[in-house]
């Protein structure tokens, strides 16, 4: 049975459908990525999850319990954390603060202060500026900051959105090398991004959005070697 799975979802905002039977699985310790064009569907995917988009259609299974109509701070409790894009830390805030945050409906005092160290530990790049204020730190350190903080709710799944846009190669490498670490913690993660080599360079298994169906899916190297997708979404030539 998968950690997470999406069946025939069809969501949106107001009145307007932006995917259509969108059905996807996410395993325990991999990385599931969602990949696609511009404005094909994938964010709206990871917030319709939590219910931050309109669910028209289709069911949400987690733990295998059904989390469809469950609101969201409900959802985030049972263990599904999310880092959008923008806005993913509180840049008035310490990192030691903004980490305080993700543990803000746990009652265990022992146990945060065991993930803080935890955290501290993965990422020494925080620990060397746990009193510095999120807004001084470099774009590769906000994202870690932003993982960091939804791992300190101790999820069973963790969704990304875009984790990767506006890092330079080097640090975007890096990022994806320490989501490869959290993963062996049994933590499965749903990576929804707009750099297909990066994203299905790291997947177990990826799914392709594209107008807001998925129109391909299959391991990550599978996906990468098929000449379809090369072609069409990433822009190589045949026999390339």
């Amino acid at each position: 049975m998968a950690l997470l799975e999406v069946t025939d979802l069809t969501a949106g905002y107001s009145d307007t459908t932006i995917i259509e039977g969108i059905n996807i699985r996410v395993e325990a310790g991999a990385i599931t990525a969602i990949v696609g064009p511009n404005g094909c569907g994938k964010s709206t995917l990871l917030k319709s999850i939590l219910r931050l988009a309109r669910r028209f259609n289709g069911r949400v299974i987690f733990q295998e319990q059904e989390i469809s109509d469950l609101p969201t701070y409900e959802i985030i409790r049972r263990g599904i954390a999310y880092v959008p894009q923008v806005n993913n830390v509180f840049s008035n805030l310490t990192v030691q603060e903004n980490l305080e945050m993700g543990a803000y409906f746990r009652k265990d005092k022992e146990g945060i202060a065991s993930d803080y160290e935890e955290i501290y530990t993965r990422f020494p790049e925080l620990a060397r500026r746990r009193r510095a204020r999120a807004e001084t730190l470099s774009g590769g350190e906000r994202q870690l900051l932003a993982i960091g903080r939804a791992l300190m709710g101790r999820p069973a799944a963790l969704l990304l959105d875009e984790p990767l846009a506006f890092l330079a190669p080097k640090t975007a490498a890096f990022i994806l090398e320490r989501l490869q670490a959290i993963k062996t913690k049994g933590i499965g993660i749903l990576l929804v991004e707009q750099n297909t080599f990066l994203a299905l360079g790291a997947a177990a298994y990826g799914y392709v959005l594209n107008q807001g169906r998925c129109v391909m899916e299959g391991t990550g190297a599978a996906l990468l070697a098929d000449p379809a997708l090369r072609e069409r979404f990433l822009g190589v030539a045949k026999g390339v």
